[in-house]
């Protein structure tokens, strides 16, 4: 028994040093640029052709995989907010570190991703146009808006989450389980009404 449960820390352990090494091999492929003045964000807005790697950690920083400066991009936060957008015909690649967020709003073609789990009290998530997101979140409450052809795919867990969808948006929460769900369609065709979800431990 000791020694299966040896080899199963050994295992989860290489896991989690793969996908870090494979993190930082992605970012060596670049110049890369720290911005380590970024501080008390909460609220983030992407666009354009990026892909935003989210991190919670109360070592707050930007980090930006890209020659920066010379490519049509811009990283500026403003009243606690975070805009990050890029029309380069290569995506840009931004990893976040921050330590808490209320809102993540993504449009044009980016994309935004957690990297491991993100916890906050409540959370709004707003995808519009091709923007695509993968979050792995633990929320007292979430409020996801799909809109256009955006691709949301949720994991973790909330107590209440009230979700607006169209119907040509993706939604995938088949490891997401929440206590109360509300999910109102935006295209006059039937409103899904008020659904019960058992919080599995």
């Amino acid at each position: 028994m000791n020694t299966s449960i040896k080899n199963l820390i050994a295992a989860v352990l290489t896991l989690v040093v793969l996908t870090s090494t494979a993190m930082i091999s992605k970012a060596n492929d670049h110049k890369v640029t720290v911005l380590s003045d970024v501080k008390k964000v909460n609220r983030i807005d992407v666009t354009g052709n990026v892909e935003l790697i989210l991190v919670q950690s109360a070592e707050e920083s930007v980090k930006v995989y890209s020659d920066y400066y010379t490519n049509n991009a811009l990283v500026q936060q403003k009243d606690g907010e975070l805009r990050v957008s890029s029309y380069n015909t290569e995506k840009l690649t931004v990893v976040v570190y921050v330590n808490n967020l209320s809102a993540i709003t993504a449009s044009d073609n980016a994309i935004v991703k957690t990297f491991g789990k993100f916890s906050t009290l409540d959370l709004a998530i707003n995808l519009s146009d091709n923007a695509k997101a993968d979050l792995n979140t633990n929320t007292i409450s979430l409020t996801t808006n799909v809109k256009g052809n955006a691709d949301l795919t949720l994991t973790g867990s909330t107590l209440e989450h009230s979700a607006s969808v169209n119907n040509v948006s993706k939604v995938n929460m088949n490891a997401f389980v929440s206590e109360s769900a509300s999910i109102r369609s935006q295209n006059d065709i039937p409103v899904v009404k008020s659904i019960d979800f058992g919080i599995t431990e």
